[in-house]
């Protein structure tokens, strides 16, 4: 299948009429999709494994009347092909959102925002590329068609399509991706900027700066590469550990927590959700407090980074109180040295003020 940029069609307008009401129909399901915020009740009697069996048989077969519709559409179009096919095409999506709609609340709200992002696309997809064989386009909302990353209408198609085939398998599954994507991964990224900048620093305080002789003709390169002062590394080297200690907690949390998690019954789903609720701003405030020491003015420096290490302490408390709720107790001991030590940098950090 091609993801190319589609053809310039010659669809009679009669036919036109019929892609614009599949299409409004499609931006029905894709309001009704956004809307929707799970079943209530117990997940007990939901299967993950078994839904994505099912959506990856839907996508499959969604994919070949849409590869059918795309032929039908280059230039000569066969409009009788095309008026047999949007139906087709319609309720596959249709059924696509009933299974969607069986997914339930306690399923895991990061399993469901993440199959929700897969059907979303891919109705979107098939919106857009309706709308490149109509005059009178269709509108989608433009909070929604922003998300989407292609230009392509086809090429959007099959991306999205694929990606109903790699739903998550449960809520697990969804926490630990989204745990690497939106949490470890970036802590990690940041742990090693730190290190590279504080290295840096250091050597241009024991005088060693020719690495910068090749950069010095690009004066733009100071507003995306900030240095830390060599008087500031020591306080760095203090801020460093603090980041590392959420580099660790985290990818800790990310093993033995969410990784090792082996019942996925209705309290541990939430717990699973709680954590990266409460992962992502840990991981925003160590961007904050990295960010503290690149600022200027000496007296606001101290300050703001005495505020923002306060904070990551309290947040990573919070962390790491909600871990040891369903950790597995040969792994507690950790989590207690880990709260000991947050504690122990909290009261030295109120005394020094």
């Amino acid at each position: 299948m091609s993801s190319g940029t589609v053809a310039t069609s010659d669809v009679k307008q009669e036919t036109q009429k019929l892609l614009r009401a599949a299409a409004l129909n499609i931006v029905v399901l894709i309001e009704h999709t956004n809307k929707f915020e799970g079943v209530e009740g117990t997940a007990a009697g939901f299967s993950g494994p078994s839904f994505k069996k099912t959506i990856d048989e839907l996508a499959g077969a969604i994919d070949k009347e849409v590869t059918r519709f795309m032929i039908a559409c280059k230039p000569p179009a066969l409009d009788v092909e095309i008026k047999a096919l949007c139906p087709k095409i319609n309720a596959g999506f249709f059924q696509l959102v009933q299974q969607f709609d069986h997914i339930p609340k306690l399923a895991g709200k990061t399993y469901l925002e993440s199959v929700r992002k897969a059907v979303s696309r891919s109705l979107v997809s098939i919106v857009m590329l309706f709308n490149s064989f109509i005059d009178d386009k269709v509108e989608v909302d433009k909070c929604v068609v922003a998300d989407l990353a292609y230009t392509a209408s086809s090429g959007i198609f099959w991306e999205h399509c694929k990606a109903l085939s790699q739903i998550p398998a449960d809520n697990k599954a969804a926490v630990s991706s989204e745990w690497m994507a939106s949490v470890s991964g970036l802590i990690k990224d940041a742990t090693e900027e730190l290190c590279d900048s504080l290295n840096e620093a250091e050597s241009q305080g024991n005088g060693n700066d020719d690495d910068n002789d090749s950069y010095s003709d690009d004066d733009s390169m100071n507003e995306f590469d900030p240095d830390i002062s060599a008087d500031r590394v020591a306080d760095g080297k203090k801020i460093q550990k603090m980041v590392l200690l959420a580099k660790h907690t985290c990818d800790k949390i990310g093993l033995r927590c969410i990784r090792d998690c082996s019942t996925l019954d209705d309290e541990r789903t939430i717990w699973l959700d709680r954590l990266v609720d409460l992962g992502k701003p840990v991981q925003n405030a160590v961007d904050d407090l990295i960010a503290t020491l690149f600022i200027e003015d000496d007296a606001e420096w101290k300050k703001q980074s005495a505020v923002e290490t306060e904070k990551l302490v309290n947040l990573l408390g919070e962390l790491v109180t909600l871990a040891i709720t369903f950790v597995d107790d040969s792994h507690l001991p950790w989590f207690e040295l880990c709260r000991k030590q947050l504690d122990a940098t909290k009261h030295s950090s109120n005394v020094a003020r």
